[in-house]
């Protein structure tokens, strides 16, 4: 961990924080060691629509695992622990899954309601529309429907807090949050003051979106890293260049930024300097998982010890090597390219 520059010596507040009721835990480790690196996020159940006409596809979906794919490419994956939530009614075996990943690492919490079923739509110049389809949220989607709180709320049913982290497994070395709407981000951060070396956030465009640059520093306190791509940071680029925004977002206090965009060059600032680095074209099979698993190679390579430009470049290889495949299985199936370490 020398190269890495975390935030967390300031004194701890104590805080409560709240989410769904959670019952059972299906929980796996290996005896006497914790995870190195532990990822804090969801799984869902993703009905894709291509952006060609084309047939939907029902598959295991949500940040957390297309993380942990993206961190297992450079990680050994007994170092990685995964920390989410399923509801009663999730159809997927996802202990099986993990395991055929060599997971040993994980708590899988289950909460008493439906979980989370959502449309991703994607377009043709990649961007995507997330649509919920459990019966109670259909409103949320018919034309004219202003009230998000039903969906708000279903979201942090499956986002589970810092608390739920096994005791053993802490202080981490590091730790990624995936995105996570309401305050739990801002929650979870605080509760993880001095619980943690380093600690990465992908921001939730639910809150991010409407906070200036200055607001967003505050509502992340407690980051090493802040990995946003340009839907999260999309209201704040129609104004300000993308190398001035990330710059801000920098001297306000974050120690490593890096802006996620697509095709374009990756935006990174860290040091008090910024740099751009290209992004090669690659064939897209599937665009899901790209920004999570950029996420989990980069918070992988940061505790391996490569500086943040050399782990966001690992971080762009990975995601390419993701569109190139089709499905969380085939994410975390993948292997590392000859010649990198």
């Amino acid at each position: 961990m020398a190269d890495l520059q975390g935030d967390c010596q300031r004194a701890r507040r104590g805080i409560e924080l709240s989410g769904a009721g959670v019952g059972a835990t299906l929980s796996s480790g290996t005896l006497g060691r914790a995870p190195d690196l532990v990822i804090l996020g969801q799984i869902t159940i993703d009905d894709v629509v291509p952006a060609s006409p084309g047939a939907w596809q029902r598959q295991i979906g949500g940040s957390s695992l297309y993380c942990l794919a993206g961190a297992k490419l450079w990680l050994d994956a007994d170092r990685i622990g995964l920390v989410a939530r399923l509801g009663r009614d999730y159809p997927f075996d996802i202990e099986a899954l993990l395991r055929q990943a060599q997971v040993r690492h994980y708590s899988l919490a289950r909460f008493d309601a439906e979980h989370l079923i959502e449309w991703l739509i994607y377009e043709p110049d990649g961007s995507r529309r997330s649509v919920p389809r459990n019966t109670d949220l259909l409103d949320v989607s018919a034309e004219g429907a202003a009230d998000m709180r039903p969906y708000l709320r279903k979201l942090l049913e499956i986002a589970p807090a810092a608390t739920e982290i096994p005791e053993h497994w802490l202080p981490a070395r590091a730790l990624h949050l995936c995105p996570q709407v309401g305050q739990r981000h801002a929650d979870n951060l605080l509760w993880l003051r001095d619980r943690a070396d380093w600690i990465s956030v992908d921001p939730s465009p639910h809150y991010s979106r409407g906070r200036s640059a200055a607001e967003l520093v505050r509502f992340v306190e407690g980051a090493s890293a802040l990995l946003p791509s340009t839907l999260e940071l999309r209201t704040q680029l129609r104004d300000v260049p993308a190398e001035l925004l990330v710059m801000q977002l920098h001297q306000g206090g974050i120690p490593e930024v890096v802006l996620k965009r697509a095709e374009l060059p990756v935006v990174l600032a860290h040091d008090r300097a910024l740099q751009l680095l290209p992004i090669d074209p690659c064939p897209v099979v599937d665009p899901t998982g790209a920004g999570d698993s950029f996420c989990g190679a980069y918070a992988a390579c940061r505790l391996l010890g490569h500086s943040p430009l050399d782990a966001a470049q690992r971080a762009a290889i990975t995601a390419a090597l993701v569109v190139g495949c089709s499905g969380v299985a085939a994410a975390l199936a993948l292997q590392r390219p000859p010649g990198w370490t």
